[in-house]
């Protein structure tokens, strides 16, 4: 059976626990947050969980090639993505409910931590 055809979207869309994978085809974690500034839409990369090193780290969003529905995909190789500086958190967006009293749904918002 053939592999449905991913749907590349926003950051802003970017699935909680999506798995992260390298320019090589490799799980290298999941992710946790985005980190932006979502009110002057800058992005500034995705922190993802470490699968191997245990430990948050953020792919810096030039090093994001594309996220879709399924996942988010980096132009680095596995090797490269462990090389990335363990991430601190500054000002990050939370995936929680947003919109009216009428009309919620899930999306990211501030964060309070």
């Amino acid at each position: 059976m053939a592999e449905e055809a991913e749907e590349q979207v926003s950051w802003r869309d970017v699935g909680a626990q999506a798995p992260v994978i390298a320019s090589d085809g490799q799980e290298v974690g999941k992710v946790q947050e985005v980190a932006a500034l979502d009110q002057e839409d800058i992005f500034h990369g995705i922190v993802f969980r470490h699968a191997r090193l245990g430990h948050s780290q953020l792919a810096p969003a030039a090093d994001v090639e594309r996220i879709t529905t399924r996942a988010v995909y980096l132009s680095k190789d596995s090797a490269a993505a462990e090389q990335y500086e363990e991430f601190h958190q500054l000002h990050v967006s939370r995936l929680g409910l947003r919109g009216t009293w009428l009309w919620k749904h899930m999306g990211w918002k501030d964060s309070s931590e």
